[in-house]
């Protein structure tokens, strides 16, 4: 793994466009975690070799934090998986759109705990535009694949893994602590349900990150459409996750879109648009409920075992197992009457096999 700059926030000054290039660079710090003492990343328990659904935690030292600036690792405590360097990318595009003039609102589908749509909100409020930010998710989870038509016949299935899944009111609560709780919506449910809501949407920038090709593929049939000519599409994990990269594929062939495709960094990619592609008018969205709709409730602490925890309840297990079989051997002996000194060895036996 390459080395990546140390993550440091930018160094204040009167400045007013210095002192917003350092509330920036600072609350990327924050959302990536990476702004105290120390970090803790999650991931899949793969002690017996297989990917299993329960999440551990294990301490990032510094030397593999790299992992966190390029978005390699599941964050245990921060609000955002993407790292730095395409939360900065984000913030860029951001930027840019205000200054090129290009008319719509920004949205997020597939938002974990609201990082990325936070980063996009503060960038907004930095430069006084206030135009709307929707923030689109179930906010439980992954739906069973192959809910629409085309596509792989084998496709990914993400259920189950709790760690993904992060409630609308804890995803509203990471909003409010950075004060950003003004033009922004929610849109709650399985994209296949609630995209519909959204056509006739004018927008600006389009960020994508549902994982999967049911996800991707219903997002962009309703979404790029409405995108604004000079305006953007970023499309999280598309050099990662190979039925993802069909769905994008497969669309952009079917509408003729040209455009080219840059790479942000090792996982995501970006393009702007041109004229070329599906257009619809600018209309209103029926889908959305203000951030300030959803009801305040204390935010649920994330929480996992660590390796080591993991591994001494593994050995408590394999421990009681023995003690039960033993237990039944004792039993067969009262019963059977069976000579002592056969059972002594049957247990010598068993505790020189376990050492």
């Amino acid at each position: 793994m390459s080395a990546a700059p140390e993550p440091v926030a930018a160094r204040p000054s009167p400045d007013t466009e210095a002192i917003r290039d350092a509330y920036l660079s600072l609350l990327g710090l924050c959302l990536c975690d990476l702004a105290g003492a120390g970090t803790i990343s999650a991931g899949q328990n793969k002690l017996d070799g297989k990917s299993g659904e329960e999440i551990f935690s294990t301490p990032l030292p510094a030397e593999r934090q790299v992992a966190r600036y390029t978005g390699m690792d599941w964050p245990m405590n921060g609000l955002s998986m993407v790292g730095l360097s395409r939360l900065k990318d984000l913030q860029s595009l951001v930027e840019q759109i205000v200054a090129d003039g290009i008319g719509g609102d920004v949205i997020e589908a597939g938002a974990w705990r609201g990082g990325a749509s936070i980063m996009m909100r503060a960038t907004l409020d930095s430069l006084g535009d206030d135009r709307q930010v929707y923030v689109a998710d179930s906010f439980a989870g992954f739906p069973e694949p192959g809910r629409i038509e085309g596509g792989p016949e084998d496709r990914l299935d993400l259920r189950g893994i709790d760690f993904l899944s992060v409630p609308e009111d804890q995803v509203a609560a990471n909003f409010r602590k950075f004060g950003l709780t003004d033009n922004v919506h929610f849109v709650k449910g399985f994209f296949e349900d609630t995209m519909a809501t959204l056509q006739g949407g004018n927008w600006a920038l389009i960020r994508l990150d549902g994982d999967t090709y049911d996800a991707t593929r219903v997002c962009l049939d309703t979404l790029y459409s409405g995108l604004a000519v000079g305006g953007h599409i970023v499309i999280d994990d598309y050099l990662m996750i190979a039925e993802l990269r069909e769905a994008v594929d497969d669309f952009r062939e079917e509408h003729g879109i040209t455009d080219e495709i840059t790479k942000i960094d090792w996982n995501s990619v970006r393009w702007q648009r041109s004229e070329s592609g599906p257009r619809s008018e600018p209309g209103s969205v029926a889908g959305g409920v203000a951030l300030s709709e959803i009801e305040a409730r204390n935010p649920r602490l994330p929480d996992a075992p660590s390796l080591g925890e993991i591994e001494a309840r593994t050995q408590l297990g394999e421990i009681k197992a023995q003690i039960a079989e033993l237990e039944a051997e004792l039993e067969e002996l009262r019963n059977s009457r069976k000579p002592l000194g056969r059972l002594m060895k049957s247990i010598r036996s068993k505790t020189r096999r376990k050492r």
